[in-house]
């Protein structure tokens, strides 16, 4: 069990190593922004609910689930590309 967790460890450390690269980190940050976007969205549309025209309401809507939508694509190309270093690293070293 030990030898487990020092190996789960290990490779935790170097994904994160993976992670903090500057494209992926640059993918990490537009992410966050994108779900920024979401939330200040849909915050604008809790507080000004009565004031806002039901046109301009389904446009915001509309415009919070497609940033929604590209925060969900725009994390699962950076686990894509993490999990591809990650494993072709470790293939390389194994021959």
């Amino acid at each position: 069990m030990r030898g487990y967790l020092e190996k789960r460890e290990e490779q935790r450390l170097e994904q994160e190593k993976l992670y903090s690269t500057p494209s992926n980190r640059r993918l990490k940050y537009i992410a966050i922004g994108v779900a920024g976007i979401c939330i200040i969205l849909m915050l604008v549309m809790i507080i000004w609910y009565d004031q806002i025209s039901w046109r301009m309401m389904l446009i915001m809507r509309g415009s919070a689930g497609l940033s929604a939508i590209t925060f969900v694509i725009l994390v699962a190309v950076l686990v894509y590309r993490v999990n591809v270093a990650y494993f072709k690293k470790r293939s390389d070293n194994g021959k």
